[in-house]
């Protein structure tokens, strides 16, 4: 899949969406970008939006079989992995091969540069779940190949999954040619490289009898040479390199650990991260990091072994006793509605509470605990407020909020919790409109000081937000209105 493909002209350009004409149960809905490996569209599916990538098929002779055959057999190995999401099908035709996943909107890229920007806990809780994720495929003896943040996918609630799983791109690249990473790995066209050091091997052990022939900007490696491909394997320190660098550009904001060019003089130790790495400002994080990325790869440990390594130093107890396994359960259900996940968090809303604040055994970030793992929680409640349907889970989860209100910082009460409480002011239903005002209200009264940058929320934002509800045609909304 290297030269042999990179090499040919098409015999024509096609746009994604027609080699939609070939399958059924999928209708194009619009592209999401292409480069020279693949083609990406999102489609619509009775179940959901899908992901489909798509491969030009410009030689009949490459072994797709065998590629389709390996992405099966990965699928059935992380069936029971819940922060993977491995490509759910696979399709040949004359024209091309078709990669399909269900549809995440952000990727940790995107999520890390969206409102509300991630608090340090919520990083924390991320990066968790990444080492969680490749250690859950590294056990179900799945290399990633290709981990970076485009790739780790961020639900609306926080939820990581790992996806877009390369076994079919080269172990290997050739040290002096750029081609193959750009062809198999720059798909941002960023620059970032997170492929492991040892990865980028001597350009000879490539060359081939075509190498005066050949455009300086085709891939030397061959995929359909079977003694290349198999010239080495993805080992668990390769994933583990691109884990670091990840998580590292999660807690510098977006600053990436490598460009191309300096992993290459990192590879030769002519370049040293130290720059990037120090703005870390948790040492937890950072010596973490610095482990995940030595340049040698057997210094590296299991994603296992770090794991338990951070227990309560980078990650708190309740990551682990708590959280992980009970936010997995929305997780597992792949249709739970937003009605049913406010209802199960309210019958659970006690033991939730006893789990999260009733022992704080973690210190220092540790001092934050009591919010912490309910700032998680929050985010799972309030990813289902806009799309509830039913009054008595509206009531419900305006409930849930007047109840953990109360221990919550006011940052996120007025970044997180109002703006939805304003939300359920132009509900449909009466008795959500009146309940949001009085539960808007009470939440307000606990704000004793407005933070600076958010020193106009209340005329510029909350009084306007609400103020067609003292013209409310329900005596209701207008009584509540009068009394807040």
């Amino acid at each position: 899949m290297g030269n042999q493909l990179a090499g040919i002209a098409p015999s024509q350009i096609l746009s994604v969406d027609s080699y939609f004409s070939d399958i059924h149960d999928f209708e194009y809905d619009k592209s999401l970008g292409s480069t020279r490996f693949f083609k990406v569209a999102r489609a619509k599916h009775r179940e959901g939006l899908v992901v489909v990538k798509v491969f030009a098929i410009q030689d009949p002779t490459l072994p797709l079989t065998s590629y389709k055959q390996e992405l099966e057999e990965l699928k059935i190995r992380l069936h029971s992995a819940q922060n993977c999401l491995p490509f759910q099908k696979a399709t040949l035709s004359e024209k091309a091969a078709m990669l399909f996943r269900q549809y995440v909107r952000d990727n940790l890229y995107d999520r890390i540069s969206t409102r509300p920007f991630l608090n340090n806990i919520e990083k924390r809780w991320i990066a968790f779940q990444i080492l969680t994720a490749v250690d859950q495929a590294h056990k179900s003896g799945v290399r990633h190949g290709d981990i970076k943040t485009e790739n780790i996918m961020v639900t609306s609630w926080n939820w990581v999954l790992l996806t877009d799983f390369a076994s079919f791109k080269p172990t290997y690249l050739p040290e002096d040619n750029p081609a193959d990473f750009n062809y198999f790995f720059d798909t941002s066209r960023r620059r970032t490289c997170y492929i492991a050091p040892e990865r980028f091997v001597d350009g000879s052990m490539f060359a081939t009898e075509l190498e005066n022939m050949r455009d300086p900007s085709t891939p030397l490696v061959d995929l359909a040479n079977s003694n290349q491909r198999t010239r080495g394997e993805l080992k668990r320190a390769m994933d583990i390199f691109s884990a670091g660098c990840v998580i590292a550009e999660l807690f510098t904001e977006g600053v990436p650990l490598f460009d191309l060019s300096q992993l290459l003089a990192y590879r030769n130790g002519l370049f040293s991260p130290d720059q990037v790495l120090n703005k870390i400002e948790d040492r937890s994080i950072r010596e973490l990091v610095t482990q995940m990325v030595h340049r040698e790869p057997d210094k590296r440990l299991a994603a296992e072994d770090y794991l338990k390594q951070q227990r309560n130093n980078a990650f708190p107890e309740i990551f682990y006793t708590f959280l992980q396994p009970y936010m997995a359960q929305f997780a597992k259900e792949t249709f739970v509605s937003a009605d049913e996940r406010i209802l199960v968090i309210r019958k659970d809303l006690d033991n939730i509470i006893h789990n999260l604040c009733g022992h704080d055994r973690t210190e220092k970030a540790e001092g934050e605990t009591k919010e912490n793992g309910l700032v998680i929680l929050v985010s799972v409640i309030t990813s289902c407020l806009q799309t509830l349907k039913y009054c008595d889970s509206k009531l419900a989860a305006l409930e849930l909020i007047l109840h953990l209100a109360p221990r919550l910082s006011v940052e996120i009460l007025l970044d997180r919790i109002t703006p939805y409480l304003l939300h359920f002011s132009n509900d449909s239903v009466p008795r959500v409109r009146a309940e949001s005002v009085r539960t808007l209200t009470k939440v307000l009264a606990l704000v004793k000081e407005v933070p600076r940058n958010d020193i106009n929320i209340y005329p510029e934002y909350i009084l306007p937000g609400i103020a067609h509800l003292a013209q409310d045609e329900a005596t209701i909304v207008r009584l509540a209105y009068a009394g807040k």
